[in-house]
């Protein structure tokens, strides 16, 4: 960035021509003229930690896991959003970057859910490599308005099983309810069940 910082438009347009020259001579000064919608709709939700400290063991991985899609849960339903997609990423000691993901057949909010699906898929990550971590994420994604019901299919004889139940919603709305009242640390997992 300083190397480009050091010239001026014109130079830069010389080398790589108006458009170009001009996006970057801008954007190394931080002038960016696209608008901003507030309004706009979050395309996925995420949580990542990155770790004082590599961590390699599977609990501590799990309870590190466990906070994450907690808080992504949490924002998930603040915004009244389902998501169909769960993705956990996982940075190794390396820098190497690995995720998995899973799109459920029917959308879910609750935390309990979410680290059931994120749980298999860290299990898979660490099967197939074991490396201590540096980052842990959750993300979610393909999200859609809790209000707005799924397409029933005519041909197909039940729904298909889903890792969220009614109970699941339900305890997670209290949770809420609850650190909205009394504060973000009032009530905290201190497992779930897997």
């Amino acid at each position: 960035m300083n190397d480009v910082l050091q010239h001026d438009l014109r130079t830069l347009v010389a080398w790589v021509g108006e458009r170009e020259g001009t996006w970057l001579w801008e954007r190394v000064r931080g002038i960016d003229r696209a608008g901003v919608d507030p309004a706009r709709e979050a395309k996925s939700i995420s949580r990542d930690e990155t770790f004082a400290a590599d961590l390699f063991d599977d609990a501590a991985l799990e309870r590190e896991l466990l906070a994450l899609a907690d808080r992504a849960s949490a924002d998930l339903r603040e915004g009244g959003l389902l998501a169909r997609t769960v993705t956990v990423k996982l940075r190794d000691a390396d820098f190497t970057t690995r995720q998995a993901s899973r799109t459920l057949p029917e959308p879910v909010s609750s935390d309990r859910a979410v680290y059931a699906v994120a749980r298999e898929l860290l299990a898979k990550l660490r099967a197939a490599r074991r490396a201590p971590a540096r980052l842990l994420g959750v993300a979610l994604s393909h999200l859609v308005r809790g209000d707005v019901g799924g397409q029933l299919s005519l041909l197909a004889p039940e729904r298909p099983a889903t890792p969220e139940t009614e109970r699941d919603r339900t305890l997670a709305r209290v949770i809420d309810e609850l650190r909205e009242r009394f504060g973000p640390d009032a009530v905290a997992r201190g497992r779930l069940p897997g």
